[in-house]
């Protein structure tokens, strides 16, 4: 059990890692265009999320210590094993998900960055499961533009309108998406002409990761 949580606590320390770097391309790409009474929301904001992804990386760290000492001492159980494996499992998208939590339609312009910008800040908001349409996110999931305006997410092309769903909190997800000086506010001044709409869903089922 212990070598199966230590493994899922450092998929997770590697997550926060990229995603505390990558999600601030968003903000960056539009600072031109923020007033100052915007940019010090935007300042406070990634100064919120800073402290809180610290604060995560620290609870992680300590995880993995409890998982080696369980390792070293022989401790744990096969239902608890079975328990790491299938949220392990969760995370790198090998299993279906199905639970409540939220989702963004997006018609108009939009690019391949911008959606990793929006999967990573919903990976910060402690979104379990992420599909973009029909396609499951995983760890190593990568986007890319497209022809015609469509982006790319692990070799497939997404036309659009794109819906973004996610599986978790859903308060939780819902808020920090939408927020005064979140992701989504972003967005709309980096693409005037699109149209975002984020719905609150009781039960969402996302499939598994499909193989390539």
């Amino acid at each position: 059990m212990g070598a199966v949580a230590a493994s899922l606590v450092a998929l997770l320390l590697g997550l926060l890692s990229v995603t505390q770097f990558r999600s601030q391309d968003v903000y960056s790409r539009s600072l031109q265009q923020e007033t100052p009474s915007s940019l010090a929301t935007l300042i406070a904001s990634l100064s919120d999320r800073n402290n809180s992804l610290r604060d995560e990386i620290f609870d992680l760290r300590l995880r993995v210590q409890a998982a080696e000492e369980s390792v070293a001492s022989g401790r744990g159980s096969l239902t608890e094993s079975q328990r790491q494996l299938s949220q392990l499992r969760v995370l790198t998208a090998e299993s279906p998900v199905r639970g409540p939590g939220i989702a963004l339609s997006i018609d108009g312009a939009f690019d391949d960055r911008a959606l990793a910008d929006l999967v990573n800040e919903l990976r910060n908001a402690g979104a379990e499961a992420i599909a973009v349409d029909g396609a499951r996110i995983g760890p190593r999931s990568w986007f890319a533009s497209g022809p015609g305006g469509s982006v790319v997410v692990d070799g497939g092309v997404l036309p659009g309108p794109w819906v973004v769903r996610a599986i978790g909190a859903q308060e939780v997800l819902y808020v920090a998406i939408t927020r005064t000086g979140g992701i989504v506010g972003q967005f709309a001044l980096i693409y005037p002409r699109t149209r975002f709409a984020t719905t609150k869903e009781l039960a969402l089922e996302l499939p598994p990761r499909a193989a390539r």
